[in-house]
């Protein structure tokens, strides 16, 4: 909230704008994607881990939760930096992708069916809004295009890191 107050002065230092980050500006791969197009898109992305936290909170202690939010930053921001024609990215919606795949993992791990609804769900909504395209709709609310290269980007860095996660607790 504190950030999109500051704005534009934020978005100058902070932004995520990859000719910047390529000129060597690296902080921008992850503080860009805490900064927002509007109000309504902050408004949107709390909503986003207010859900994230009703299906999942019980998963998270502060120090594995920043773990696994760092973990996305990173692996959300160099691939949209590097493999995508994009001018500018804001907002946590790549982060959000990665924490519900995450958890739905957790939840197949911990042998909860719900875990396979969630996840078999993600990733029907990230293939339709790759093939199809975002909601107009949304697109409006937040005075943007929709980033659906950053919602398949989250989607697999959540199975990457859930992955890893079963690797780490093989006991079931």
């Amino acid at each position: 909230f504190l950030l999109e107050l500051l704005k534009p002065a934020s978005m100058s230092l902070l932004g995520f704008y990859p000719e910047k980050i390529a000129a060597g500006e690296l902080w921008r791969i992850v503080t860009g994607q805490v900064l927002h197009t509007n109000f309504n898109h902050v408004l949107l992305n709390v909503a986003g881990l207010l859900l994230v936290w009703a299906l999942h909170g019980e998963y998270y202690r502060a120090k594995h939760y920043a773990l696994i939010v760092t973990l996305s930053l990173v692996l959300v921001g160099i691939p949209l930096a590097v493999l995508y024609d994009t001018t500018h990215y804001a907002g946590l919606s790549g982060i959000i992708h990665t924490l519900i795949v995450y958890g739905a993992l957790i939840d197949i791990h911990k042998k909860v069916t719900t875990g396979w609804l969630i996840l078999i769900g993600v990733f029907v909504k990230v293939g339709y809004e790759n093939i199809f395209g975002a909601s107009s709709d949304t697109a409006a609310l937040i005075a943007a295009n929709v980033a659906v290269e950053a919602h398949l980007i989250g989607a697999v860095a959540g199975l990457i890191i859930g992955i890893g996660y079963w690797f780490i607790n093989k006991r079931a």
